[in-house]
């Protein structure tokens, strides 16, 4: 997929990121709060469930949110042979 072209998604991406890093708890779905807007959301310690972050498209919420999780939930696959052997 292409990159959305909202210049506010990379602000979006390094607010979540921030939230992460103190120990927030982002959920993996998008939420549609109305026509027009839709949410990531998670866990705060003070709050609890909390939207923390509004887009104009579900386009642009799954991006940000594809964005934020690849970064920070690693993918466990076992390594390929290929991969071994192209490291030796």
């Amino acid at each position: 997929m292409d990159r959305p072209r909202d210049p506010d998604l990379d602000r979006q991406l390094q607010f979540l990121r921030a939230l992460l890093e103190d120990n927030a708890s982002i959920d993996g779905d998008v939420l549609e709060i109305s026509e027009n807007t839709w949410a990531i959301h998670g866990d705060i310690a003070v709050d609890g469930e909390v939207l923390m972050a509004e887009f104009a498209t579900y386009e642009e919420a799954r991006y940000v949110l594809d964005q934020v999780r690849g970064t920070t939930l690693p993918t466990s696959e076992p390594e390929s042979p290929d991969r071994q052997e192209g490291a030796s």
